[in-house]
């Protein structure tokens, strides 16, 4: 690993002529601290819980390497605490000897934090909600007080004072959602419960540290939680810190921070769970490149070295994730050819020789860049034995005595709903703050229930599972796209994939499918909400460049849309605008997935006929629509190729077809809209 470090850093040294610091902090088990933290702090706030994570520690060391391989920083300039060394004293400690006593003029400086987070009462805060944000050290369950971003912000402007360009990353969350839109999933959020004590603290504690040019990236609103998500490859990552670097991977050297955040954003539309992530800073830190400028070097060859050749024949290679490469990546020097076969991180990979020979220290030139595999689609589906249309029969009926709302559709309500359902080994049921209760028995769990009570029960279906290309089975909701949800109305037992619990302002897909009674159409619809699916996770080429950029302007008074809301009846322009001066001509294409899954081609209309453009003009209108119904989230898709498209009509929805997109250059961009009811004359 050292001699792949050096080989980045030295092609990257020209990038960064002022030091680079880092401080990483990433908390997974809050379960233990160090011996000497027990007798410190008094005990802290009753009804306290600390959720096990699964991913902070690996974005914190993610984090680390892409710091030393793709940005330069020292090593040693890189501190990182995880888990039980993540104190209390120690962040604090770190902080003031680590970033800001050796900060210099010039300096890049870095905090990031992945953990627990929360909200702390204060009656004096100058903040309207009269809480203060806080992150949640490693021994906070032995009492160690939470660490407020008022205090943070005192050693984020000494490290300003000093002149130092400071960015800070923070994927935490704070208690309180109201989200709406599908069923309760169960998943484990990086917060915990508010600290209800009241600190009556008004003291100053400085400007925000981004009014003083600081640039500062939170993975939620301060009233929002914010969720762990899994990866191809099965590893654990918090959403916000995937998608950013993700975006940071692939992004053009040079291109701003703010255009980095908003591609990593929309990643997140189409990633489960959802969140809003929040950019501040002012005009001169978010025009200025992510952690300091950097050589565009998109336009000059990838070129990797050969490490070494190992008795097997497999081939080490200094170069990976980082580098653009993924499985089946081809790379090529004279008659030498190797494919990818393995990643081992940002900056290795293995591969196996395909033709002729190589040795340590050739240089292989990338040939072929093979798309990355996508997410698969994730489907819960619980089965319970017994006779369940009868269950349903007497449930209803007990239901009905008690008074209570019988839901038929937990996505088109907004009630404070309680849900009954069987988990795959037990009933349960689920209110607004959490799981309430457990057992064998549904009928007992039901009369538990407040008299009232909005109640849905979830029926497990009639699936053990699917067998098909693209869509995996999982065994807990709370890592599931959709969820197999049957309900009883009419006297019978009807289904549909139902979205978890969302925020329905980033639903990019379809909230629900139809209720069906049949395996053979739940199946069918699987198989279209994989479609649709396809199109939200696929990723064009590392460092492809779209000459325009897609957006849309209403045709009555040829006014831009920048609050995202299309309204009903109204016609709107779709707008191709210039992005990339001088970019190779390319086929353009656009086309629209709306709330109930279904595609529209918009451009062009009429096969692949005069839709080859470049940039030589400021905009390009690609043509007109009407919003229509049906209402809700709609994905606006752009795809440029190089090589024209034999059929656009496929993008009509005949199903997704890879093959136009395996070689050449080719960019994809999405665009979230909601389009709303026509206003009343």
């Amino acid at each position: 690993m050292k001699i792949v470090i050096a080989f980045i850093a030295v092609i990257l040294a020209t990038d960064a002529a002022a030091a680079g610091r880092a401080l990483i902090i990433g908390i997974n088990d809050y379960s233990v601290a160090p011996a000497a933290t027990r007798v410190r702090h008094p005990p802290p706030p009753p009804g306290r819980a600390w959720p096990t994570l699964f991913g902070a520690v690996n974005d914190a060391r993610i984090l680390e390497q892409m710091l030393i391989c793709s940005y330069g920083f020292a090593p040693e300039n890189v501190k990182v605490l995880t888990d039980r060394e993540a104190t209390h004293d120690a962040i604090l400690q770190s902080l003031e000897q680590h970033l800001v006593a050796p900060a210099a003029k010039g300096d890049v400086v870095f905090f990031y934090y992945a953990g627990h987070g929360t909200r702390i009462t204060n009656s004096l805060s100058d903040e309207d909600d009269r809480y203060d944000e806080a992150i949640v050290p490693a021994d906070s369950r032995l009492g160690a007080p939470d660490i407020r971003d008022k205090q943070l912000r005192r050693y984020f402007n000494r490290i300003l004072d000093k002149g130092a360009r400071l960015t800070v990353m923070m994927d935490n969350c704070y208690s309180g959602s109201g989200a709406r839109g599908g069923l309760p999933n169960g998943a484990v959020a990086r917060g915990v419960r508010p600290d209800l004590r009241d600190l009556r603290d008004a003291t100053n504690y400085g400007p925000r540290p981004e009014a003083r040019g600081a640039l500062v990236l939170s993975s939620t609103q301060d009233s929002e939680r914010a969720w762990e998500i899994r990866d191809a490859e099965g590893e654990m990552h918090g959403v916000f810190t995937w998608a950013f670097l993700r975006a940071l991977r692939d992004a053009p050297g040079g291109e701003p921070a703010e255009h980095t955040f908003l591609r990593a954003d929309a990643r997140m539309r189409y990633e489960t769970p959802f969140q809003e992530p929040v950019l501040a800073g002012d005009e001169s830190a978010r025009s200025a490149p992510f952690l300091g400028p950097r050589v565009d070097r998109r336009g000059e060859r990838t070129v990797i070295a050969v490490e070494r050749v190992q008795s097997d024949g497999t081939v080490i290679l200094q170069g990976g994730w980082a580098n653009g490469l993924s499985l089946g990546s081809e790379l090529r020097n004279g008659t030498a050819r190797v494919a990818v076969t393995a990643m081992r991180g940002l900056a290795r990979s293995e591969a196996r020789l395909l033709a002729g020979k190589t040795q340590s220290g050739a240089l292989l030139e990338v040939a072929a860049w093979t798309p990355p595999r996508t997410r698969p689609l994730r489907l819960w589906m619980p089965r319970a034995p017994g006779d369940l249309a009868s269950l349903a029969k007497r449930l209803a009926s007990e239901a009905a005595k008690r008074g209570m709302r019988w839901i038929d559709d937990p996505t088109s309500t907004a009630a404070e709903m309680h849900l009954l359902r069987w988990n795959g080994a037990a009933w349960e049921s689920i209110g607004p703050g959490g799981v309430t209760g457990s057992g064998n028995d549904p009928l007992a769990l039901l009369a538990a229930l407040p008299r009232g009570t909005p109640l849905f029960v979830q029926f497990p279906g009639p699936l053990d599972a699917i067998a098909a290309d693209g869509i995996a089975a999982v065994a807990r909701p709370e890592g599931a796209d959709y969820l197999l949800t049957g309900r009883y109305t009419g006297g019978k037992l009807s289904y549909a994939w139902v979205r978890p619990h969302r925020d329905r302002r980033r639903i990019a897909l379809p909230v629900r499918s139809e209720w069906v009674s049949s395996a053979a159409a739940l199946r069918e619809h699987a198989a279209r909400l994989r479609r649709i699916h396809l199109w939200h996770v696929l990723e064009a080429p590392p460092g492809s460049r779209a000459p325009y950029r897609l957006a849309l302007r209403r045709a009555r008074d040829r006014a831009f849309v920048s609050d995202g809301i299309l309204t009903g009846d109204e016609r709107y322009e779709l707008v191709a605008r210039a992005a990339a001066p001088h970019a190779q001509p390319r086929w353009f294409y656009a086309f629209i997935i709306d709330s109930h899954g279904k595609s529209t081609l918009l451009h062009p209309l009429d096969g692949s006929v005069e839709n080859r453009l470049a940039a030589s003009q400021p905009q390009v209108s690609l043509g007109e629509f009407r919003v229509g119904p049906p209402y809700g989230l709609d994905t606006f898709v752009f795809l440029t190729t190089d090589e024209p498209l034999p059929s656009p009509w496929i993008l009509a929805w005949d199903g997704v077809r890879a093959g136009p997109f395996d070689a050449g250059q080719w960019s994809i961009e999405r665009v979230v809209m909601e389009s709303v009811k026509p206003r009343p004359h």
